[in-house]
């Protein structure tokens, strides 16, 4: 019965609400940490009934003491100087953030005015002190300038009738071959690039030498009754090119087209050494035995000079495949094209039988010849304004129809019934370009 009593009593003291201890006489508690499981004294039920029968305890007075204690849990933000509680609420004090001062009422600040922006000229322009290249300006013209080395190999086809009874047509023929030429060339171009239009030309010489000529005549039905050769030991090798024209660049393909008309102008001039006799149809009665020797290779027998001037019109392209090579040509078509040919028998200057006066001696001209010209390059662009280049080039003019007089008085004339000339080689190249 003792233990049951115990632990009635002891449910009886848990269930009660915790008396918490009295407020001190100069502070109040600000914050309460809240209810705390008690510890009943002895005697609980004694003093909780004479509490309930005592009289009530006055109003708490509604003004707090100069600074209120927190409690056990340490200071508590802020801690309030004295005032009344009614009192309006306070602003942070910021040179004492641990304290707070009382409230003093602020007069609210004028609204801000807008900003006001300067004007441009009143705004500093920062400039740079390191130097500014200056911006690059297109030029409205672009000249190129450069020389080039041309080997080439040519040759040269001449016949003519004479229209006399018992003879062939052609009656005689010459043919020049494998004559090699070296020549220096220097060329131009200048291009307006606001309106596209250019001109371009070049001047070119050099010398021929080495090849043979092969001199035929023929009775009716081109019966060969002479056949003699020669060696070439040459001379001269003269030429000069203008075009004008417009070009224009087709966008986005690096890729530039133009057309143009020019003049061409081209001299050749030969020199055979030496006369060797064939094999012929008629057994050697006019020359000799073939192999024999007419005159010696130290003795000019035939001179040969021919000379074109033809009217050209013509495309030219250039097109940049990746950066720094490109490929540049043109193509011209000569419509047409004079002719005129010195040729010299050297060894018949005579004014004799079979004699045909000084040299030269025979001239041949034509006015209906035609031919074509192209060119081809392989371009690489050292720098910007340097480029070199490899290539080959192609000349061929050709008459059919024209006339062929013969000294000393040159009244007597034939028909022309061939010429045709070619030439074509190795170019190199460098140029520069302003």
């Amino acid at each position: 019965m003792a233990i049951a009593a115990t632990v009635t009593a002891s449910m009886a003291s848990a269930a009660e609400w915790p008396r918490l201890p009295p407020d001190p006489p100069d502070v109040a508690t600000v914050w309460d940490p809240g209810p705390r499981w008690p510890t009943l004294p002895p005697g609980h039920d004694e003093a909780a009934a004479a509490a309930r029968a005592a009289p009530p305890r006055p109003a708490r007075p509604k003004t707090r003491p100069a600074v209120e204690t927190a409690g056990d849990l340490g200071p508590q933000w802020p801690r309030i100087e004295t005032t009344a509680t009614t009192a309006e609420a306070a602003a942070p004090d910021t040179d004492k953030p641990e304290t707070t001062g009382a409230f003093t009422p602020v007069p609210a600040a004028p609204a801000r005015r807008a900003a006001v922006t300067p004007p441009a000229a009143a705004v500093p322009v920062y400039r740079p002190t390191y130097p500014v290249p200056a911006a690059v300006v297109a030029r409205p013209f672009v000249i190129e300038v450069g020389g080039r080395y041309w080997y080439s190999s040519g040759k040269a086809d001449f016949g003519f009738r004479n229209g006399y009874p018992g003879y062939g047509d052609p009656t005689s023929t010459l043919d020049w071959r494998d004559t090699a030429g070296h020549a220096g060339e220097v060329f131009g171009r200048v291009d307006h690039r606001p309106t596209g239009f250019f001109v371009k030309g070049l001047i070119g010489a050099g010398t021929l030498g080495g090849g043979t000529i092969v001199d035929r005549d023929f009775f009716a039905g081109q019966v060969l009754f002479s056949d003699t050769s020669s060696d070439i030991r040459g001379d001269s090798l003269n030429y000069g090119i203008v075009d004008a024209g417009w070009s224009f660049d087709v966008p986005g393909a690096r890729f530039r087209v133009g057309g143009f008309v020019g003049w061409h102008y081209w001299r050749e001039s030969l020199t055979a050494y030496g006369l060797t006799c064939n094999p012929d149809q008629v057994g050697g009665v006019v020359c000799g035995p073939p192999g024999s020797v007419q005159a010696p290779s130290t003795t000019a027998v035939l001179a040969y000079e021919p000379t074109w001037q033809a009217l050209r019109l013509g495309i030219d392209g250039r097109w940049t495949f990746m950066p720094g090579w490109s490929v540049s040509g043109e193509v011209a078509y000569m419509p047409i094209a004079h002719l005129e040919n010195k040729d010299s028998h050297l060894l018949r200057q005579d004014f004799g039988p079979g004699g045909l006066g000084p040299a030269p001696n025979i001239i041949s001209r034509s006015s209906q010849g035609r031919g074509v010209a192209a060119e081809v390059f392989l371009n690489y662009a050292v720098t910007p304004a340097i480029e070199i280049g490899v290539g080959g080039r192609f000349w061929g003019l050709n008459a059919d129809t024209g006339t062929v007089a013969f000294g000393p008085s040159f009244a007597s004339r034939f028909d022309l019934t061939k010429f045709e000339q070619q030439r074509y080689g190795l170019l190199v190249q460098a140029k520069g370009r302003f």
